[in-house]
């Protein structure tokens, strides 16, 4: 009798702790996808890789239109993305008696906003990107001035700098402590 009163002790503590996990899972899952950059999303889902001819040019005119439109199409997505957000943050504003809820909404609302404030960040950087398609100096490093390449730029549209320039840099930072 005492053995049973025990194991069904532990099974109720099981269940409870399986239904706490499943309960968590997803927020987690919704907050591990909003930390992946809008920038690897998207780009990747809606344009094609872009294919040398041979003989052309690095950064030719067919080149730089491509990639102006994968950064204005990535632009557009991100400032409707915050818009959606501000309109769902109005939506859902209440209040809640319960400390608990009121402590996961304002959370929630903070990492939404930390989320929309990269988003801003990387709007500013396509934005430089695109002036510097504009100038015609897209796709060289502003370090060493070698070609940064086409692979790196499918990957990381607003990169500035070539690989090895990077490289460097972030050891330095890293040796710096930054």
């Amino acid at each position: 009798m005492l053995i049973q009163g025990i194991t069904r002790d532990i099974m109720q503590r099981i269940d409870l702790q399986q239904t706490a996990v499943s309960y968590i899972k997803q927020p987690l899952c919704i907050l591990l996808m909003n930390n992946i950059m809008a920038e690897d999303l998207l780009h990747h889902k809606q344009f094609p890789e872009y294919t040398l001819k041979k003989g052309e040019q690095y950064m030719s005119a067919k080149q730089l239109a491509h990639f102006r439109a994968i950064l204005t199409s990535l632009k557009a997505e991100l400032r409707d993305d915050i818009d959606r957000t501000v309109h769902t943050m109005q939506d859902e504003a209440t209040v809640f008696a319960d400390p608990n809820d009121r402590a996961s909404q304002e959370s929630d609302i903070a990492l939404e906003l930390r989320n929309r404030d990269r988003e801003r960040k990387l709007i500013k950087k396509i934005d430089e990107s695109l002036g510097l398609i504009d100038n015609e100096e897209y796709g060289y490093c502003e370090s060493c001035g070698i070609e940064i390449g086409l692979k790196r730029l499918e990957a990381r549209p607003t990169a500035t700098m070539c690989i090895d320039c990077k490289t460097l840099e972030e050891h330095r930072e890293k040796q710096i402590g930054k």
